[in-house]
């Protein structure tokens, strides 16, 4: 009888020894959901090239986007090439809209993959020849360009001896008009601007053939990384046709 008694208390022992390692094992195996709560920022900083009419309808399309995930969209106007330096570096959040494939000399801006805005550049002469085989015969001329612009310096860098880099697209124009230069490199729509407000009187000419069409994207830096396919997204949603055109400003 007594053995009975005490195999029974040794039973319970090992039955309540192997309920408190079981609720162990598996208080040591829970993992508590992780929580995600929202880290967008409240405000996105962009670098832009100098104010113009593209830039700003392209800012007036992605301002109410970013709004309606909570962030306040700002523009910073630099110079070219220090806007794509500061925005590699993470100094601002990205850049409102460059010529596609930047990344691959500022590797720390990543692309939202969808062209906003879509030009076409030329040359432009007063004196100069008006029609060439090819686009970069022009490149055997003096030939001004505005320093630091990604497409620019791509298309002179084919034959970069006889280049002269100025700031903005003014200037550009100031050198033909001084003969300092026998063609300027512009897109369309910019070098109508200038043209028809600076220059009206200079007989400024279009060359032909077209340069190249140039493709615009928008850029945020990795830091932004977890934007990218929301606003991707947002875009994709818009009933907007894609890539926007002076008309539909």
């Amino acid at each position: 009888m007594t053995r009975k008694i005490i195999n029974g208390i040794l039973i319970l022992c090992a039955s309540m020894v192997s309920t408190i390692v079981c609720s162990q094992n598996n208080e040591t195996s829970f993992t508590a959901p992780i929580v995600n709560p929202s880290k967008f920022p409240e405000k996105i900083v962009l670098g832009q090239i100098k104010t113009s009419d593209v830039q700003q309808h392209v800012f007036n399309f992605l301002s109410p986007i970013y709004r309606e995930l909570g962030i306040e969209l700002e523009v910073m106007a630099l110079p070219s090439k220090r806007s794509l330096v500061f925005s590699n570096q993470g100094n601002v959040d990205g850049e409102l809209l460059r010529i596609e494939g930047i990344e691959e000399n500022y590797p720390n801006l990543i692309p939202i993959p969808i062209t906003l805005y879509q030009l076409s550049a030329y040359a432009y002469t007063i004196h100069g020849k008006t029609d060439f085989k090819q686009p970069e015969d022009i490149l055997r001329f003096n030939v001004g360009m505005h320093r630091g612009v990604q497409w620019e310096e791509q298309f002179v860098g084919q034959f970069p001896r006889y280049v002269l880099r100025v700031g903005g697209t003014l200037n550009k124009f100031k050198l033909l008009t001084l003969d300092r230069v026998d063609y300027v490199l512009s897109t369309e729509q910019r070098a109508d601007e200038i043209i028809s407000k600076h220059f009206n009187n200079e007989n400024i000419k279009r060359v032909s053939p077209m340069l190249k069409h140039i493709n615009l994207i928008h850029y945020l830096h990795k830091k932004h990384a977890h934007l990218v396919p929301e606003i991707t997204a947002a875009i994709n949603k818009r009933s907007v046709v894609l890539p926007l055109t002076p008309q539909d400003h």
